[in-house]
């Protein structure tokens, strides 16, 4: 098993929920719950983490899974690409990606000073 991992896809919905249990309910220390449980100290603060946020939904949710490579790959190729983008822009002269708009009432006589 891989100490760093901590063996996370092998442990069902059912195990979290007594994992986080015993740091919630019982008052285990994340250290204590992680040695009785053979896992990493910081997943097991993790899933304590999305428990506090997400509730029981957190139970089902595994941030290792393959559909959310995808999407952090996507996150990682445009903080490497997005500098450059910008300095593309820069030079071609699209600094200026905003469209300014005047909203006028129909009828309302008085002219915009520009």
């Amino acid at each position: 098993m891989n100490k760093l991992l901590g063996n996370c896809q092998a442990i069902t919905a059912a195990r979290r929920g007594q994992i986080i249990q015993r740091v919630l309910v019982d008052g285990w220390s994340l250290q204590q719950t992680a040695q009785a449980f053979n896992l990493n100290e910081r997943r097991v603060a993790v899933w304590i983490a999305d428990y506090r946020r997400y509730g029981m939904a957190s139970l089902h949710r595994d941030d290792m899974s393959i559909e959310t490579l995808p999407k952090h790959l996507a996150l990682w190729l445009r903080g490497l690409f997005a500098p450059a983008l910008g300095r593309l822009r820069r030079r071609a002269g699209q600094s200026q990606t905003g469209v300014c708009v005047v909203l006028r009432r129909a009828g309302d006589a008085r002219r915009i000073h520009r």
